[in-house]
């Protein structure tokens, strides 16, 4: 076609006639053109046709699949709202039936099953509770020979508050109190009215009457005696509660302090359960100290836990409970205990008429009047001897005052008189009844013999 093209191309330029094979050929090319033209536009038309077939049948497929999905669809939802309306029916069923028997107050005998939508009653089955097994019992304090327990510590403080009310009982009252047979311990019952008044008379202060408080302490022996450290962190807690600063606080606040001692192993090596007499003893402080208004001087409470068997060590106790720091007895005092005398030091240190080495360094501990006075005043009855104690202690601290109102609890250890009054002051007299009785009986073997119980 090419080569033919070309050489009608050339006989057009020359103007020669045409030969009749090329007007033939000529007509043959023509008529090809024509014809692939025709042919094209045919297969474009079958290829069309064909489309739109596949792209209905297509349609038809998808609008077929959605049709049943919809069918399917509504199967399933009729066939969940008839399930659950069976389940709501057999429901309705069960509790109108309960409803009934609760209504008749009889017992419901029959087994009761429901099961998915399906209610049913089984009469071949009698239903009963099982017996629950009971919880384990409280574990109870045993009673022993030579300590109080708590009941027994209860019970005193109801009998001693009804019969003093104020606080202060007098020594004989109290000794008849205490006089066999009573609900005391095994070993009270064998004490001797001389030996009863022998031990409470180391309560007294000036009078014949006792603050039974302290009466009470040395009943609730043995427990963990605090530290300097352990009354000064606890009186920081209570200060710390008690927000309006009104020195009581109650049930709730004293439960949120830590007290220097915690609770008894509540489990024995046996897994059994143990009585928790510290956790309890914890609980019962409060019920013996509390008011009327059931609220605690938590002051008063750590000035009577300062008491110590030397009751020059439990007035410093006292001292630190007041400043909230810590106090020594200075190193050029000889010893806090009154009983012993002031020896002179083989050292080669000059001592003063007091016990004091020259120009010794020691550290500060400020105090003022009023908490100077609320110790030697605590536990005692306010009496005219006590009246001119405290004239004597406020004269002592106005010769060792400070500028700032305050007077250093060294300078008031050393001071003669001042010393005097708290190294032999029996307010913070701890009195052990146990260890007391117990060295009796040790002295004596027929009182041994008449306690059942081995003393421990």
């Amino acid at each position: 076609i090419k080569t033919m093209c070309e050489m009608l191309s050339d006989v057009i330029e020359s103007e020669k006639p045409l030969l009749p094979q090329v007007i033939l050929t000529k007509q043959w090319y023509q008529r090809r053109v024509r014809e692939s033209a025709a042919a094209l536009l045919s297969e474009e038309k079958a290829l069309n046709l064909k489309l739109s077939v596949i792209k209905l049948r297509a349609i038809n497929v998808i609008k077929d699949l959605k049709d049943r999905a919809t069918k399917v669809y509504d199967i399933q939802n009729d066939w969940i709202g008839q399930r659950f309306q069976k389940e709501m029916d057999s429901i309705k069923t069960m509790c109108e039936m309960l409803s009934d028997v609760i209504e008749s107050e009889k017992p419901l005998l029959p087994q009761v099953i429901l099961t998915d939508e399906k209610f049913e009653v089984d009469l071949s089955y009698k239903m009963f509770e099982p017996p629950s097994t009971p919880p384990p019992d409280e574990p109870i304090e045993m009673p022993t020979p030579n300590v109080f327990t708590i009941a027994q510590i209860h019970e005193l403080h109801r009998n001693l508050k009804e019969v003093a009310p104020s606080g202060y009982i007098s020594l004989d009252m109290l000794v008849e109190m205490f006089e066999p047979p009573s609900f005391l311990p095994e070993i009270w019952q064998n004490v001797t009215y001389q030996q009863l008044e022998e031990m409470f008379s180391r309560h007294l202060c000036e009078t014949k009457y006792i603050n039974w408080r302290t009466v009470l302490l040395s009943c609730i022996l043995p427990v963990p005696l605090p530290t300097q450290t352990q009354l000064i962190n606890t009186a920081k807690q209570y200060r710390t509660i008690d927000k309006d600063s009104t020195g009581k606080i109650d049930m709730a606040g004293y439960a949120q302090g830590d007290l220097w001692f915690g609770s008894d192993e509540l489990m024995t090596p046996d897994g059994t359960a143990k009585f928790d007499r510290l956790g309890h003893i914890k609980t019962t402080l409060f019920t013996l100290l509390c008011d009327e208004n059931y609220k605690i001087d938590y002051t008063d409470f750590l000035l009577l836990f300062a008491c110590d068997p030397e009751p020059g060590n439990g007035a410093v106790k006292a001292l630190a409970v007041m400043t909230g720091d810590t106090v020594e007895w200075p190193e050029y005092i000889e010893t806090p205990d009154p009983a012993k005398e002031f020896e002179q030091s083989t050292t080669t240190s000059s001592h003063s008429t007091t016990g004091a080495v020259d120009n010794m360094q020691v550290r500060g501990v400020p105090i003022n009047l009023d908490q100077l006075l609320r110790v030697i005043s605590f536990n005692r009855m306010p009496t005219p001897s006590l009246k001119l104690v405290q004239e004597e202690m406020k004269a002592v601290f106005r010769e060792v005052q400070m500028e700032d109102g305050t007077a250093d609890v060294s300078t008031i250890l050393v001071h003669p008189k001042s010393r005097d009054i708290i190294l032999h002051t029996p307010a913070y007299q701890l009195v052990d009844y146990r260890t007391l009785l117990l060295e009796a009986i040790s002295q004596d073997s027929k009182f041994a013999e008449r306690v059942s119980q081995p003393l421990v």
